[in-house]
């Protein structure tokens, strides 16, 4: 914009006094004021009261950061599929301690979505493990979490299944489903903490016990915000039997994800998982404790 323009519009706004409708900031820190007539894509049409009509291109303009549009998501390698959804994968080494130790693969992803009615979250990872070329775990899980938000209320439904499969159990595969009510016990910005109580059932495919078992479900939900790009996860999961008294599972889950400031949409990911079965099959220790190291990748 010509100087000598931009001084006169100063000037006259120094000495007139009358209402303003509209206020534009100059990158260069002057300020306009006047009725926008017309806002098209790559300029701007202002009625000055003296100056009269005023174009003024958009790339001169500052956008204060409160009102700057965020980039519009594309979608999954920009497809348009799971749109506005957290996409992260996460591959690196993991360790373990129970049935076996030693450190391998682990590989997984993880898919999250809110809106003002519903929460998704949805996860599945990988592990395995060899020992001088012999293979001491190779295990799978996939799982998903289906929050039913209320209005303008803490209190939410949900529904959850999950599918196990390991090789070295005394079973080929486990299917769990459930259900119930939970409620936002902490919600301070950064952190929250959600409780769940509910039912559901277990069944477990080629092995001894292959009939539906009832379960209760017990659940936390941790999810602390700790600044951008650094969090701390915390998930715990009790399933107490309801057709054998004093028999659980419990599924414990650590995730600590360090963004890493100069590679945006990278993080240090570093989580730790115990599963824990009172009634374990003879020959298998009661715990399944597992730790993993691994770069986690925006999609």
């Amino acid at each position: 914009m010509n100087p000598i323009k931009v001084s006169l519009i100063i000037f006259s706004l120094t000495c007139s006094q009358w209402t303003v409708a509209s206020e534009i900031t100059l990158k260069n820190g002057d300020t306009i004021h006047g009725e926008i007539i017309k806002d098209e894509a790559g300029q701007m049409i202002l009625l000055h009261p003296i100056l009269g009509t005023l174009t003024i291109s958009k790339a001169q303009i500052k956008v204060p950061e409160a009102t700057k549009e965020k980039p519009k998501d594309p979608g999954l390698f920009r497809t348009g599929f799971l749109k506005n959804w957290e996409r992260n994968v996460d591959v690196g080494v993991n360790g373990s301690e129970g049935n076996s130790r030693n450190i391998n693969l682990h590989a997984g992803t993880r898919l999250k979505f809110k809106n003002k009615l519903r929460r998704w979250d949805i996860e599945a990872a990988y592990n395995s493990s060899e020992d001088g070329g012999v293979k001491s775990r190779n295990q799978f899980f996939a799982r998903f979490n289906r929050d039913f938000l209320i209005h303008s209320s803490t209190h939410f439904y949900f529904t959850q299944g999950r599918y196990d499969w390991d090789e070295f159990e005394n079973w080929d595969y486990r299917l769990s489903f459930g259900g119930g009510a939970g409620s936002q016990l902490i919600g301070q910005g950064n952190w929250i903490v959600d409780g769940r109580i509910g039912l559901g059932v277990k069944k477990e495919f080629g092995g001894k016990n292959d009939t539906w078992v009832p379960e209760g479900i017990l659940g936390l939900d941790s999810n602390w915000d700790i600044a951008e790009r650094h969090s701390l996860e915390f998930k715990n999961r009790l399933y107490p039997s309801l057709r054998e008294f004093g028999e659980f599972r419990n599924i414990t889950a650590l995730n600590w994800k360090i963004g890493l400031d100069q590679l945006n949409g990278i993080a240090l990911k570093v989580g730790i998982q115990n599963e824990f079965d009172s009634n374990a099959a003879s020959g298998s220790k009661k715990n399944d404790f597992k730790y993993t190291l691994s770069l986690n990748f925006g999609i």
